[in-house]
């Protein structure tokens, strides 16, 4: 009993601040679909693992950029805008939608090494709809 009480203590140390570094992103129906994982320098992951983007602050905004150096949006409050300023993605709480339970998360893929990052362009005025493109597609943009 003893044995049991002390690996659970064990695991809530180690579990519960790892599960506090990771924001779940979902999608305009309320699916995850992706998460950014803080203690991966902010890396954007889809939900089965694969290392898609990560976040950047540029001086004056935070940026999603892709592994493959492009420029994909911003995230403010909670919400990724794509470049026309329309919501493709949101963490629980951002915005008022109902989020659907989430899967089992895929193992985390090797992230590969930042490159250069293109130049940010103007942000615009955000909108308050979702965007045609699917946070799947956008993310999925940035691979490598």
């Amino acid at each position: 009993m003893k044995t049991k009480l002390i690996t659970a203590l064990l695991l809530s140390f180690v579990l519960v601040p790892a599960l506090g570094q990771e924001v779940t992103l979902f999608d305009s129906d309320g699916s995850a679909r992706a998460y950014i994982d803080y203690s991966q320098e902010a890396t954007i992951f889809l939900w089965d693992g694969t290392p898609v983007a990560f976040l950047k602050n540029d001086g004056r905004n935070m940026c999603v950029f892709g592994f493959n150096g492009n420029f994909l949006g911003w995230y403010e409050d909670g919400v990724i805008f794509d470049i026309k300023g329309n919501a493709v993605g949101a963490r629980k709480g951002a915005v008022s939608m109902i989020t659907k339970i989430e899967p089992i998360k895929g193992i985390q893929k090797i992230t590969p090494i930042r490159p250069i990052t293109s130049i940010t362009p103007i942000k615009p005025i955000f909108s308050n709809r979702w965007s045609s493109s699917s946070l799947t597609e956008l993310l999925y943009s940035g691979k490598r």
